[in-house]
Protein backbone atom coordinates (compact mmCIF):
# COMPACT_ATOMS: atom_id res chain seq x y z
CA UNK A 1 0.00 0.00 0.00
CA UNK A 2 2.91 2.65 1.36
CA UNK A 3 3.95 1.35 -2.52
CA UNK A 4 1.49 2.41 -4.35
CA UNK A 5 0.22 5.70 -2.64
CA UNK A 6 3.99 7.28 -2.71
CA UNK A 7 4.52 5.82 -6.56
CA UNK A 8 0.53 8.14 -7.30
CA UNK A 9 1.99 10.68 -5.44
CA UNK A 10 5.02 11.17 -6.85
CA UNK A 11 4.05 10.81 -10.04
CA UNK A 12 1.27 13.37 -9.83
CA UNK A 13 3.58 15.93 -7.95
CA UNK A 14 5.91 15.87 -11.21
CA UNK A 15 2.56 15.91 -13.15
CA UNK A 16 0.77 18.82 -11.48
CA UNK A 17 3.76 20.89 -11.62
CA UNK A 18 4.92 20.43 -14.98
CA UNK A 19 1.11 21.07 -16.42
CA UNK A 20 0.64 24.56 -14.07
CA UNK A 21 4.53 25.87 -14.60
CA UNK A 22 4.03 24.93 -18.47
CA UNK A 23 0.65 26.64 -18.81
CA UNK A 24 0.06 29.26 -16.43
CA UNK A 25 3.27 30.42 -14.66
CA UNK A 26 5.69 29.33 -11.77
CA UNK A 27 3.80 32.58 -10.17
CA UNK A 28 0.33 30.13 -10.27
CA UNK A 29 1.21 28.04 -7.60
CA UNK A 30 0.91 30.67 -5.13
CA UNK A 31 -2.38 31.29 -6.10
CA UNK A 32 -3.44 28.15 -6.65
CA UNK A 33 -2.44 26.97 -3.09
CA UNK A 34 -3.87 29.69 -1.30
CA UNK A 35 -7.54 30.19 -3.36
CA UNK A 36 -7.65 26.36 -4.34
CA UNK A 37 -5.97 23.94 -2.21
CA UNK A 38 -6.97 25.70 1.28
CA UNK A 39 -10.69 25.58 0.73
CA UNK A 40 -10.88 22.32 -0.92
CA UNK A 41 -9.17 20.62 2.14
CA UNK A 42 -11.34 22.46 4.46
CA UNK A 43 -14.05 20.91 2.21
CA UNK A 44 -12.48 17.85 2.19
CA UNK A 45 -12.43 17.31 5.58
CA UNK A 46 -16.01 17.82 5.85
CA UNK A 47 -16.61 14.97 3.24
CA UNK A 48 -14.18 12.93 5.51
CA UNK A 49 -16.48 13.44 8.78
CA UNK A 50 -19.21 13.16 6.71
CA UNK A 51 -18.24 9.92 5.18
CA UNK A 52 -16.91 8.32 8.52
CA UNK A 53 -20.59 8.70 10.22
CA UNK A 54 -22.00 7.01 7.64
CA UNK A 55 -19.38 4.57 6.61
CA UNK A 56 -16.69 2.24 7.91
CA UNK A 57 -12.95 3.32 7.59
CA UNK A 58 -12.33 0.50 4.99
CA UNK A 59 -15.33 1.91 2.98
CA UNK A 60 -14.15 5.20 3.18
CA UNK A 61 -10.51 4.69 1.59
CA UNK A 62 -12.07 2.75 -1.36
CA UNK A 63 -14.44 5.98 -1.66
CA UNK A 64 -12.01 8.46 -1.39
CA UNK A 65 -9.41 6.43 -3.96
CA UNK A 66 -11.59 5.99 -6.53
CA UNK A 67 -12.83 9.78 -6.84
CA UNK A 68 -8.98 10.92 -6.68
CA UNK A 69 -8.16 8.61 -9.78
CA UNK A 70 -11.00 8.96 -11.53
CA UNK A 71 -10.11 12.98 -12.00
CA UNK A 72 -7.05 11.79 -13.32
CA UNK A 73 -8.11 9.60 -15.88
CA UNK A 74 -10.81 12.11 -16.79
CA UNK A 75 -8.44 15.08 -17.45
CA UNK A 76 -6.28 12.87 -19.05
CA UNK A 77 -8.66 11.44 -21.75
CA UNK A 78 -11.53 13.75 -21.99
CA UNK A 79 -10.33 17.29 -20.88
CA UNK A 80 -6.89 17.84 -22.22
CA UNK A 81 -7.72 16.74 -25.82
CA UNK A 82 -10.16 19.06 -25.75
CA UNK A 83 -9.18 22.18 -23.34
CA UNK A 84 -10.34 24.56 -25.21
CA UNK A 85 -14.24 23.76 -24.65
CA UNK A 86 -13.29 23.79 -20.84
CA UNK A 87 -11.18 27.19 -20.76
CA UNK A 88 -12.64 30.69 -21.56
CA UNK A 89 -11.41 34.37 -20.94
CA UNK A 90 -11.32 36.69 -18.42
CA UNK A 91 -8.78 39.49 -20.17
CA UNK A 92 -11.41 42.06 -19.31
CA UNK A 93 -11.02 41.66 -15.79
CA UNK A 94 -7.70 41.48 -15.67
CA UNK A 95 -7.28 44.85 -17.57
CA UNK A 96 -9.69 45.84 -15.16
CA UNK A 97 -7.85 44.52 -11.78
CA UNK A 98 -4.36 43.83 -12.64
CA UNK A 99 -2.94 43.39 -9.01
CA UNK A 100 -5.53 40.18 -9.41
CA UNK A 101 -4.32 38.91 -12.48
CA UNK A 102 -3.18 35.54 -11.08
CA UNK A 103 -6.16 35.01 -9.48
CA UNK A 104 -8.55 35.30 -12.97
CA UNK A 105 -6.02 33.11 -14.68
CA UNK A 106 -6.69 30.76 -12.21
CA UNK A 107 -10.03 30.60 -12.77
CA UNK A 108 -9.40 31.02 -16.40
CA UNK A 109 -7.44 27.63 -16.70
CA UNK A 110 -10.06 25.96 -14.20
CA UNK A 111 -8.75 22.42 -15.42
CA UNK A 112 -5.19 22.76 -14.89
CA UNK A 113 -6.07 24.15 -11.37
CA UNK A 114 -8.27 21.41 -10.28
CA UNK A 115 -5.79 18.92 -11.17
CA UNK A 116 -2.97 20.73 -9.38
CA UNK A 117 -5.59 20.98 -6.29
CA UNK A 118 -6.35 17.22 -6.28
CA UNK A 119 -2.50 16.09 -6.93
CA UNK A 120 -2.28 18.17 -3.57
CA UNK A 121 -4.74 16.63 -1.50
CA UNK A 122 -3.77 13.30 -2.96
CA UNK A 123 -0.82 12.90 -0.17
CA UNK A 124 -2.32 14.46 2.57
CA UNK A 125 -5.99 12.34 2.49
CA UNK A 126 -4.60 8.82 0.52
CA UNK A 127 -1.18 8.96 2.75
CA UNK A 128 -1.24 11.56 6.00
CA UNK A 129 -4.90 10.81 6.63
CA UNK A 130 -5.68 7.43 5.60
CA UNK A 131 -2.31 5.27 5.45
CA UNK A 132 -1.38 6.33 9.07
CA UNK A 133 -4.62 6.29 10.51
CA UNK A 134 -5.15 2.68 9.71
CA UNK A 135 -1.33 2.22 10.25
CA UNK A 136 -1.73 3.78 14.25
CA UNK A 137 -5.22 1.78 14.87
CA UNK A 138 -2.29 -1.55 14.46
CA UNK A 139 0.87 -0.55 16.30
CA UNK A 140 1.86 0.25 19.81
CA UNK A 141 4.51 3.02 20.17
CA UNK A 142 7.55 0.72 20.84
CA UNK A 143 6.45 -1.59 17.12
CA UNK A 144 5.94 2.28 15.63
CA UNK A 145 9.70 3.14 16.78
CA UNK A 146 11.41 0.14 14.98
CA UNK A 147 8.50 -0.29 11.67
CA UNK A 148 7.28 3.03 10.69
CA UNK A 149 10.99 4.07 8.91
CA UNK A 150 10.76 0.73 7.62
CA UNK A 151 7.19 1.56 5.79
CA UNK A 152 9.16 5.02 4.39
CA UNK A 153 11.91 2.81 3.39
CA UNK A 154 10.27 0.93 1.13
CA UNK A 155 7.99 2.87 0.26
CA UNK A 156 10.78 4.79 -1.89
CA UNK A 157 10.63 2.19 -4.14
CA UNK A 158 7.47 3.70 -5.39
CA UNK A 159 8.90 7.26 -5.89
CA UNK A 160 11.97 5.44 -7.57
CA UNK A 161 9.73 3.53 -9.88
CA UNK A 162 7.60 7.19 -10.70
CA UNK A 163 10.67 8.94 -11.35
CA UNK A 164 12.35 6.36 -14.11
CA UNK A 165 8.99 5.37 -15.57
CA UNK A 166 7.99 9.75 -15.64
CA UNK A 167 11.76 9.47 -17.15
CA UNK A 168 10.94 7.54 -19.78
CA UNK A 169 7.95 8.47 -20.98
CA UNK A 170 9.55 12.15 -21.32
CA UNK A 171 12.89 11.50 -22.62
CA UNK A 172 13.05 12.08 -26.32
CA UNK A 173 15.41 9.09 -26.84
CA UNK A 174 13.13 6.45 -25.43
CA UNK A 175 9.77 8.24 -26.34
CA UNK A 176 9.49 10.29 -29.41
CA UNK A 177 5.70 10.88 -28.88
CA UNK A 178 3.89 14.72 -27.76
CA UNK A 179 3.68 15.43 -24.32
CA UNK A 180 -0.27 14.58 -24.18
CA UNK A 181 0.74 10.70 -25.23
CA UNK A 182 2.99 11.01 -22.58
CA UNK A 183 0.43 11.87 -19.55
CA UNK A 184 -1.64 9.50 -21.14
CA UNK A 185 0.72 6.39 -20.58
CA UNK A 186 1.81 7.92 -17.18
CA UNK A 187 -1.92 8.37 -15.91
CA UNK A 188 -3.00 4.90 -17.12
CA UNK A 189 -0.16 3.40 -14.69
CA UNK A 190 -1.46 5.79 -12.37
CA UNK A 191 -5.24 4.21 -12.99
CA UNK A 192 -3.73 0.39 -12.51
CA UNK A 193 -1.88 1.58 -9.31
CA UNK A 194 -4.90 2.41 -8.24
CA UNK A 195 -6.44 -0.18 -8.33
CA UNK A 196 -3.56 -2.26 -6.82
CA UNK A 197 -3.77 -0.10 -3.98
CA UNK A 198 -7.62 -0.82 -3.17
CA UNK A 199 -7.01 -4.80 -3.77
CA UNK A 200 -4.17 -4.49 -0.96
CA UNK A 201 -5.86 -2.55 1.01
CA UNK A 202 -9.06 -5.18 0.50
CA UNK A 203 -6.46 -8.26 1.36
CA UNK A 204 -5.09 -6.65 4.15
CA UNK A 205 -8.69 -5.34 6.26
CA UNK A 206 -10.89 -8.78 5.17
CA UNK A 207 -8.14 -11.55 4.47
CA UNK A 208 -5.27 -10.93 7.00
CA UNK A 209 -6.61 -8.66 9.60
CA UNK A 210 -10.22 -8.22 10.92
CA UNK A 211 -11.97 -5.36 9.95
CA UNK A 212 -13.41 -4.38 13.17
CA UNK A 213 -9.68 -3.67 14.17
CA UNK A 214 -9.26 -1.30 11.70
CA UNK A 215 -12.76 0.11 12.34
CA UNK A 216 -11.50 0.96 15.94
CA UNK A 217 -14.23 -2.14 16.68
CA UNK A 218 -17.18 0.72 17.05
CA UNK A 219 -20.46 -0.16 16.25
CA UNK A 220 -21.54 2.19 13.90
CA UNK A 221 -25.12 1.80 14.54
CA UNK A 222 -24.99 2.13 18.31
CA UNK A 223 -22.43 5.35 17.92
CA UNK A 224 -23.37 8.45 18.77
CA UNK A 225 -23.00 10.69 16.18
CA UNK A 226 -20.55 14.13 16.67
CA UNK A 227 -21.90 17.26 14.56
CA UNK A 228 -18.79 18.05 12.60
CA UNK A 229 -18.24 21.46 14.09
CA UNK A 230 -19.01 20.18 17.47
CA UNK A 231 -16.13 17.87 16.36
CA UNK A 232 -13.74 20.77 15.17
CA UNK A 233 -14.37 22.35 18.37
CA UNK A 234 -12.67 19.57 20.41
CA UNK A 235 -9.78 19.49 18.38
CA UNK A 236 -8.93 23.24 18.61
CA UNK A 237 -9.64 22.34 22.78
CA UNK A 238 -6.72 20.12 22.49
CA UNK A 239 -3.38 21.68 23.04
CA UNK A 240 -1.69 18.55 21.72
CA UNK A 241 -3.42 18.72 18.75
CA UNK A 242 -2.95 22.50 18.16
CA UNK A 243 1.14 22.05 18.81
CA UNK A 244 1.16 18.85 15.99
CA UNK A 245 -1.32 21.13 13.16
CA UNK A 246 1.87 24.38 14.39
CA UNK A 247 4.44 21.63 13.61
CA UNK A 248 2.75 20.49 10.24
CA UNK A 249 2.03 24.30 9.14
CA UNK A 250 5.34 25.42 9.60
CA UNK A 251 6.88 22.26 7.87
CA UNK A 252 4.72 23.40 4.72
CA UNK A 253 5.27 27.01 5.07
CA UNK A 254 9.36 26.45 5.07
CA UNK A 255 9.37 24.15 2.12
CA UNK A 256 6.69 25.91 0.41
CA UNK A 257 8.55 29.36 0.15
CA UNK A 258 11.69 27.93 -0.51
CA UNK A 259 10.07 25.53 -3.82
CA UNK A 260 8.21 29.00 -5.34
CA UNK A 261 12.01 30.50 -5.71
CA UNK A 262 12.94 27.04 -6.79
CA UNK A 263 10.59 26.74 -9.64
CA UNK A 264 10.44 29.63 -10.86
CA UNK A 265 14.30 29.44 -11.58
CA UNK A 266 13.98 25.77 -13.01
CA UNK A 267 11.33 27.00 -15.57
CA UNK A 268 13.90 29.32 -16.83
CA UNK A 269 16.40 26.48 -17.86
CA UNK A 270 13.43 24.18 -18.64
CA UNK A 271 10.91 25.72 -21.15
CA UNK A 272 8.83 22.65 -22.95
CA UNK A 273 6.33 20.40 -20.30
CA UNK A 274 8.49 17.25 -21.50
CA UNK A 275 11.46 19.12 -20.67
CA UNK A 276 10.51 19.93 -17.17
CA UNK A 277 8.55 16.70 -16.34
CA UNK A 278 12.12 14.93 -17.19
CA UNK A 279 14.15 17.23 -14.59
CA UNK A 280 11.23 16.88 -12.29
CA UNK A 281 11.71 13.40 -12.54
CA UNK A 282 15.04 12.99 -11.55
CA UNK A 283 14.03 15.12 -8.41
CA UNK A 284 11.99 11.60 -7.56
CA UNK A 285 14.41 9.75 -8.04
CA UNK A 286 16.85 11.21 -6.22
CA UNK A 287 14.84 11.89 -3.39
CA UNK A 288 13.76 8.18 -3.34
CA UNK A 289 17.48 7.49 -3.47
CA UNK A 290 18.52 9.42 -0.67
CA UNK A 291 15.29 8.79 1.83
CA UNK A 292 16.10 5.04 1.45
CA UNK A 293 19.52 6.23 3.02
CA UNK A 294 18.06 8.10 5.40
CA UNK A 295 15.39 5.62 6.72
CA UNK A 296 17.80 3.16 6.81
CA UNK A 297 19.76 4.95 9.54
CA UNK A 298 16.17 6.76 10.87
CA UNK A 299 15.36 3.42 11.92
CA UNK A 300 18.27 3.16 13.97
CA UNK A 301 18.00 6.51 15.34
CA UNK A 302 14.97 6.51 16.27
CA UNK A 303 14.95 3.87 18.76
CA UNK A 304 18.55 5.29 20.23
CA UNK A 305 17.44 8.89 20.54
CA UNK A 306 14.63 10.73 22.55
CA UNK A 307 11.76 11.83 20.69
CA UNK A 308 12.67 15.26 20.66
CA UNK A 309 15.88 15.12 19.01
CA UNK A 310 14.34 12.89 16.39
CA UNK A 311 11.88 14.96 15.60
CA UNK A 312 13.98 18.35 15.72
CA UNK A 313 16.31 16.44 12.78
CA UNK A 314 14.31 17.83 9.78
CA UNK A 315 13.27 21.67 10.66
CA UNK A 316 17.60 21.57 11.37
CA UNK A 317 18.43 20.18 8.09
CA UNK A 318 15.31 22.12 6.11
CA UNK A 319 16.74 25.69 7.79
CA UNK A 320 20.45 24.68 6.53
CA UNK A 321 19.99 23.38 3.35
CA UNK A 322 17.40 26.36 2.68
CA UNK A 323 19.44 28.99 4.39
CA UNK A 324 22.51 27.92 1.84
CA UNK A 325 19.58 28.01 -1.08
CA UNK A 326 18.09 31.51 -0.70
CA UNK A 327 22.05 33.08 -0.10
CA UNK A 328 23.42 31.63 -3.32
CA UNK A 329 19.88 32.60 -5.20
CA UNK A 330 20.46 36.40 -3.61
CA UNK A 331 23.97 36.34 -4.20
CA UNK A 332 24.83 34.42 -7.27
CA UNK A 333 26.81 37.26 -9.14
CA UNK A 334 28.87 37.73 -5.98
CA UNK A 335 29.68 34.03 -5.44
CA UNK A 336 30.27 33.19 -9.14
CA UNK A 337 32.48 36.22 -8.90
CA UNK A 338 34.83 34.52 -5.63
CA UNK A 339 34.45 31.09 -7.04
CA UNK A 340 34.60 30.89 -10.87
CA UNK A 341 32.04 28.66 -11.98
CA UNK A 342 31.60 26.74 -15.30
CA UNK A 343 27.95 26.67 -15.40
CA UNK A 344 25.39 29.69 -15.40
CA UNK A 345 24.63 31.39 -11.95
CA UNK A 346 21.00 30.18 -12.83
CA UNK A 347 21.73 26.34 -13.48
CA UNK A 348 24.09 26.40 -9.73
CA UNK A 349 21.35 28.18 -8.09
CA UNK A 350 18.84 25.52 -9.44
CA UNK A 351 21.36 22.87 -8.63
CA UNK A 352 20.90 24.21 -5.27
CA UNK A 353 17.34 23.86 -4.63
CA UNK A 354 17.17 20.33 -6.09
CA UNK A 355 19.53 19.15 -3.35
CA UNK A 356 17.88 21.57 -1.02
CA UNK A 357 14.45 19.53 -2.32
CA UNK A 358 16.24 15.93 -1.96
CA UNK A 359 18.15 16.49 1.82
CA UNK A 360 14.38 17.96 3.13
CA UNK A 361 12.10 15.41 1.74
CA UNK A 362 14.41 12.73 2.76
CA UNK A 363 14.61 13.48 6.41
CA UNK A 364 11.25 14.55 6.26
CA UNK A 365 10.33 11.12 5.45
CA UNK A 366 12.61 9.27 8.11
CA UNK A 367 12.12 11.63 10.79
CA UNK A 368 9.57 14.08 10.45
CA UNK A 369 6.22 11.30 9.56
CA UNK A 370 7.82 8.91 11.71
CA UNK A 371 7.75 11.27 14.46
CA UNK A 372 4.58 13.00 13.53
CA UNK A 373 2.50 9.90 13.60
CA UNK A 374 4.17 8.78 16.95
CA UNK A 375 2.77 11.50 18.75
CA UNK A 376 -0.78 10.69 17.74
CA UNK A 377 -0.92 6.86 19.06
CA UNK A 378 -1.28 7.58 23.06
CA UNK A 379 -4.51 9.76 21.79
CA UNK A 380 -8.18 8.01 22.39
CA UNK A 381 -9.70 7.41 19.11
CA UNK A 382 -11.87 10.73 18.33
CA UNK A 383 -8.93 12.42 18.42
CA UNK A 384 -6.79 9.93 16.14
CA UNK A 385 -9.50 10.23 13.81
CA UNK A 386 -10.62 13.58 13.18
CA UNK A 387 -7.81 15.53 15.34
CA UNK A 388 -5.53 13.80 13.01
CA UNK A 389 -7.71 15.04 9.96
CA UNK A 390 -7.75 18.58 11.25
CA UNK A 391 -3.66 18.33 11.84
CA UNK A 392 -2.34 16.94 9.02
CA UNK A 393 -5.37 17.82 6.14
CA UNK A 394 -5.77 21.05 7.04
CA UNK A 395 -2.81 21.77 8.63
CA UNK A 396 -0.68 20.49 5.53
CA UNK A 397 -3.29 23.02 3.28
CA UNK A 398 -2.61 25.70 6.12
CA UNK A 399 1.20 25.24 5.85
CA UNK A 400 1.41 25.01 2.24
CA UNK A 401 -1.42 27.95 1.51
CA UNK A 402 0.42 29.90 4.06
CA UNK A 403 3.65 30.27 1.88
CA UNK A 404 1.47 30.74 -0.95
CA UNK A 405 -0.32 33.42 0.81
CA UNK A 406 3.06 35.71 2.01
CA UNK A 407 4.27 34.94 -2.07
CA UNK A 408 0.92 36.50 -3.38
CA UNK A 409 0.29 39.07 -0.90
CA UNK A 410 4.05 40.56 -2.01
CA UNK A 411 3.17 39.55 -5.18
CA UNK A 412 -0.03 41.57 -4.98
CA UNK A 413 1.43 44.56 -3.41
CA UNK A 414 4.73 45.14 -5.91
CA UNK A 415 2.74 44.67 -9.67
CA UNK A 416 4.88 43.51 -12.40
CA UNK A 417 6.79 41.34 -9.89
CA UNK A 418 8.00 37.98 -9.95
CA UNK A 419 8.83 35.00 -7.32
CA UNK A 420 12.77 35.95 -7.95
CA UNK A 421 12.19 39.58 -7.51
CA UNK A 422 10.89 39.40 -4.14
CA UNK A 423 13.18 36.28 -2.61
CA UNK A 424 14.87 38.74 -0.45
CA UNK A 425 11.51 39.15 1.43
CA UNK A 426 10.70 35.64 1.46
CA UNK A 427 14.30 34.80 2.59
CA UNK A 428 13.79 36.76 5.99
CA UNK A 429 10.11 35.41 6.30
CA UNK A 430 11.52 31.38 6.02
CA UNK A 431 14.20 32.28 9.16
CA UNK A 432 11.35 33.23 11.24
CA UNK A 433 9.12 30.46 10.41
CA UNK A 434 11.76 28.10 11.02
CA UNK A 435 12.20 29.24 14.80
CA UNK A 436 8.67 29.03 15.19
CA UNK A 437 8.67 25.44 13.94
CA UNK A 438 11.68 24.65 16.15
CA UNK A 439 9.63 26.40 19.65
CA UNK A 440 6.37 24.24 18.85
CA UNK A 441 8.31 20.63 18.49
CA UNK A 442 10.28 21.30 21.98
CA UNK A 443 6.70 21.96 23.36
CA UNK A 444 5.46 19.25 21.61
CA UNK A 445 7.69 17.12 23.15
CA UNK A 446 6.89 17.99 26.52
CA UNK A 447 3.29 16.98 25.72
CA UNK A 448 4.46 13.57 24.26
CA UNK A 449 6.59 12.43 27.29
CA UNK A 450 3.31 13.40 29.78
CA UNK A 451 1.13 11.50 27.21
CA UNK A 452 3.85 8.27 26.70
CA UNK A 453 4.04 8.22 30.41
Amino acid sequence: MMVCILFIYSIQRTVKDTIVVSYMGAELISTIKLYGVLPSAILMMICYSKLSDLFQKTQVFHILNAFFIFYFIAFTFVISPNIDLFHFSLNSFKEALPNLKYLFVMFEKWTYSLYYILAELWGSVMLSLMFWQITNQVFKIEEAKRLYPLFGLVGQIGMLMSGEMTRFFTSQKSFSGSWQESLSYINLSVLFTGIVLSCAFFVLSEKIMDAGTINSLIDKKNKKKIKFIEGIKNVLRSKYIGLITLVVVCYGISINLVEGVWKAQAQILYTSPKDYARFMSNLQTYTGLATMFSTLSGSYLLSKLSWKISALITPFIVLVTGGFFFLFSLYQSQISYLIPLSFSPVFVAVFFGLLQNILSKSTKYAFFDATKEMAYIPLDSELKSKGKAAADVIGSRLGKSGGAFIQWIILAMIPGSTLLSISKFVFFIFIGIMFLWIFSTRKLSLEFSKLEK
